[in-house]
């Protein structure tokens, strides 16, 4: 299975929804559609949409760990919502979430960015 990229703005937070696999295969797609979206956006917020998610691999969680750091380096920040059952255990479970703040929904996503600023 393919990944597909879909991104749209939601109160200056950019919301970007991952649909079929993440894996080794895919990983080079999801960075350079990544990276474009946040290249071409003034934006430093965003939120990863895995609602459509079937499959994270661990060279997705690598890629959305490198991103985040990224993005922080730049004076932004990465959260993510919506994940399907498998994919919130792994993140638990490896530590991601120490990492990466999670959401059960995007909206409470976007929400908690005006909370923190």
């Amino acid at each position: 299975m393919t990944l597909d990229i879909r991104e749209n703005e939601e109160s200056e937070v950019v919301v970007v929804e991952l649909c079929g696999e993440l894996d080794s295969s895919s990983v080079a797609v999801f960075t350079l559609k990544f990276r474009e979206i946040t290249g071409k956006r003034a934006s430093k917020k965003y939120v990863l949409d895995m609602k459509g998610l079937e499959f994270i691999s661990s060279a997705g969680w690598t890629a959305f760990l490198n991103e985040c750091k990224e993005l922080r380096a730049a004076g932004g920040d990465l959260k993510i919502a919506a994940m399907q059952a498998d994919a919130k255990r792994v993140y638990g479970l490896v530590g991601i979430d120490s990492v990466i703040e999670s959401h059960e929904a995007v909206k409470d996503a976007v929400k908690s960015y005006a909370k923190n600023g």
